[in-house]
């Protein structure tokens, strides 16, 4: 009969001599169980937490085995290597560069003591589907940027790279992944905007919060046109501007955390009819009335609404000099001032900029040469007690609205100075 010899071939010396290496750098290789003398990781017998295909090691399963020490120079000479799973053990030092690791789809090295990283971490890491770096003090006194190279990593679903001292700002390619599904950057240094590109993104959860030194700034409008998302996490930075209208397209959304921004304006009728598990707004600028919310868990304490109950309406005088604010894209210090529900009667006088009548109704408005930028809201028109309106020396631009003629009491409108503004 036939005879088949099985022969175990010698494992590819290159790749024993990295694993050896990276028992050398260990300051406890025992934990590890390899055999002392082993020079065929690809057995039999296997040795534990390798894994082979043929003569290469395709794989190193070493997770929360309390590994202290550093990973070899050498380590990207793994080159078939696709799945790698050193998450949470006491490795320090250099990270070794990843550069050329093409066949590497999952790389797990959160929660860790890595200390730096090198610039080539990255590069050509083309089939990279899942990479977590969380929790490790990388770079500690400078911080390091954005990962250009991982541009290339089109495959990529999974990214995490919170609380590992990223600074600088989102880079415009990681709205162009086609794959990324989980972005988490948590607990950086990050500044700056969320890149016009995520608008198009398939990101379900977004995690931004949190950020050291300042944080991200500027509008939040791009995540109501991500419609994928599932959990949004902002909290903890400095964005500003209003809820964006259109966030209720958010269909799949369970989870937004907007707590300690620079948020104004009113709360969108879109956002309070969500079926939300978790909704948190507090310590922001948001004014006018609180809405009757249908999340399951929603909190919103800590910022500027006129009636303190859910369900009530500002009076009608808030409510026109809300819409007066938002039309010249809430001016912070008036933001700060225009408190409550009631412009007139408080110990300190009237809100900043406001005079009012016998019958505490709004009768001047007096804001000339303020910087004021937007457009005149028409709902001003809806103030029968107004005298005048003194705006002079302003960039509000558009024209005039033509109901300002109801004004029947209005003795005089001054928008002098104001360049682009065309009167009627």
């Amino acid at each position: 009969g036939l005879i088949i010899t099985m022969s175990y071939g010698a494992t590819n010396p290159n790749d024993v001599k990295v694993l050896n290496d990276f028992r050398k750098g260990l300051e406890n290789p025992e934990l590890l169980k390899w055999p002392e003398e082993g020079d065929d990781p690809c057995g039999p017998p296997l040795w534990p937490f390798v894994y082979c295909s043929g003569d290469r090691v395709t794989q190193i399963q070493a997770k929360d085995l309390g590994l202290r020490g550093t990973l070899p120079h050498n380590f990207n000479q793994l080159s078939e290597l696709f799945n790698l799973g050193l998450q949470r053990n006491n490795l320090s030092g250099m990270l070794p560069t990843f550069s050329g690791l093409s066949k590497l789809k999952y790389a797990f090295l959160d929660y860790n003591a890595f200390d730096a990283i090198p610039a080539d971490f990255f590069d050509g890491l083309s089939s990279l589907m899942v990479l977590t770096l969380e929790k490790n003090p990388l770079n500690v006194s400078s911080g390091w940027s954005f990962p250009m190279d991982l541009e290339k990593s089109v495959q990529l679903t999974n990214l995490s790279l919170a609380f590992c001292n990223l600074v600088g700002p989102l880079p415009d390619f990681l709205g162009r992944l086609p794959s990324l599904t989980q972005l988490s950057l948590s607990g950086n240094k990050l500044t700056g905007a969320i890149p016009a590109t995520f608008a198009q993104s398939s990101i379900q959860d977004l995690w931004l919060n949190n950020q050291e030194g300042g944080g991200l700034s500027g509008p939040i409008d791009v995540i109501a046109s991500m419609i994928l998302l599932r959990h949004v996490l902002l909290h903890g930075n400095q964005f500003t501007g209003p809820i964006p209208q259109n966030i209720g397209n958010l269909t799949s959304l369970q989870e937004l955390n907007l707590n300690s921004n620079q948020l104004v304006g009113l709360i969108p009728e879109s956002l309070a009819h969500m079926e939300l598990e978790i909704l948190v707004l507090n310590n922001n600028m948001l004014m006018g009335p609180i809405p009757e919310f249908k999340a399951a868990n929603v909190s919103y304490d800590n910022n500027l609404f006129c009636p303190p109950e859910p369900g009530l309406q500002c009076s009608p005088q808030v409510a026109v000099l809300l819409d007066f604010l938002d039309k010249l894209n809430y001016p912070s210090f008036l933001i700060s001032d225009w408190v409550g529900d009631e412009p007139c009667t408080r110990s300190t006088g009237s809100w900043f900029g406001l005079s009012c009548n016998s019958n505490s109704e709004v009768s001047v408005i007096n804001l000339p040469r303020h910087k004021l930028n937007g457009t005149l809201s028409p709902s001003l028109a809806k103030l029968d007690s107004l005298l005048e309106i003194r705006l002079a020396g302003n960039n509000i631009t558009g024209s005039v609205p033509g109901n300002f003629t109801d004004l029947k009491s209005l003795r005089l409108l001054d928008l002098s100075d104001n360049l682009s503004l065309i009167h009627i």
